[in-house]
């Protein structure tokens, strides 16, 4: 039976769990960390297709479907373990620090945390390829002047090429959940461990208030002396929101504002 209070939605459409393996273009080089495999209907399509799979569920309720896949393909394995969790860290030193590509139908209660322990190990991995709420993947891919278009957005902007590859309806899950989702991929860019915690940090404190103007929340942080010379010398309007710069203009507000520190 599955858990409402770990947010389980199984995709059990085989044309849509085929479509997203092709859409990964994963092959027998690939390494792959799942989260969350359930029952495995996605996984032995995974299986199939790359050279080696590694689940991580935290529901033992399964631990019988994932034995039986161990025993079909000598490619998986798996951990019972909650993936907030997991080490990705030691993971990785595991398969001699080779690269991964992360799959996952993330639980939509815990999609946050998981993106952003994704977003701290980004180093680590090729790309993700997962299936959220569809709220969220419009988040994540909006551009500046969208309603949607927040500190998640830029963040995942600068250290990824983000794109939704599917649109799905509830009616491919089971149970259906009440809203929309989406299967998207983030292919990490070479230079995307360059984006340091502070400037993490930094854009997040950039969206406090997001409706407001930006200077404000600027000013609290940093002085109105300083907030004023960095306006001037990037030609920033006084009006200015955090939703409206696109997400390089960031990084170099942060520069600009640290170069005296």
């Amino acid at each position: 039976m599955l858990k409402k209070s770990l947010s389980q939605h199984l995709i059990k459409d085989k044309n849509f769990l085929k479509k997203m393996v092709k859409l990964s273009e994963i092959s027998k080089d690939d390494t792959i960390l799942e989260i969350g495999a359930g029952q495995g209907d996605l996984t032995r399509y995974l299986c199939d297709k790359a050279g080696n799979v590694f689940a991580v569920e935290i529901d033992r309720a399964f631990q019988k479907n994932l034995d039986s896949i161990k025993e079909e393909f000598k490619n998986f394995n798996f951990i019972i373990c909650d993936f907030l969790e997991f080490d990705i860290m030691r993971f990785c030193k595991g398969i001699s620090y080779k690269k991964i590509k992360v799959f996952g139908n993330i639980p939509y209660k815990i999609t946050g945390p998981i993106l952003f322990k994704l977003i701290n190990h980004r180093a680590l991995m090729d790309c993700a390829f997962l299936t959220v709420q569809k709220e969220i993947g419009e988040r994540i891919t909006a551009k500046p002047s969208n309603r949607t278009y927040g500190a998640l957005s830029v963040i995942c902007q600068l250290i990824s090429d983000v794109k939704i590859l599917l649109n799905l309806k509830p009616h491919i899950f089971i149970p259906p959940p009440k809203v929309d989702s989406v299967f998207l991929s983030m292919i990490f860019k070479h230079d995307c461990d360059n984006i340091t915690e502070e400037q993490i940090s930094f854009i997040r404190m950039c969206f406090e208030n997001k409706r407001k103007f930006m200077k404000n929340t600027l000013i609290k942080y940093f002085g109105i002396e300083r907030v004023s010379e960095l306006y001037k010398k990037i030609n920033l309007p006084l009006n200015i929101r955090a939703e409206q710069l696109n997400p390089q203009i960031f990084l170099d507000i942060y520069r600009i504002l640290h170069e005296k520190c």
